[in-house]
């Protein structure tokens, strides 16, 4: 099973990949290449950003019930 990084190392991988393709010897095959990996660790992102918020949305109305 894969290991799936965590928002804080996928925010960071995307600097990473940002910065390489910045710089001004980098291929136009290599920049789409960069720019694919980005684009799926952004979606990982945003997956993980979508279970946060349903926890905390069970959280918030197991909350208002013991209220």
């Amino acid at each position: 099973m894969e290991n799936k990084k965590n928002i804080e190392q996928n925010f960071n991988e995307v600097e990473k990949i940002i910065e390489a393709m910045q710089k001004e010897d980098v291929t136009l095959d290599e920049s789409f290449k960069l720019y694919n990996q980005g684009l799926k660790i952004i979606k990982d992102c945003n997956q993980q950003i979508e279970t946060i918020e349903k926890q905390i949305k069970i959280i918030n109305e197991e909350a208002q019930q013991n209220v």
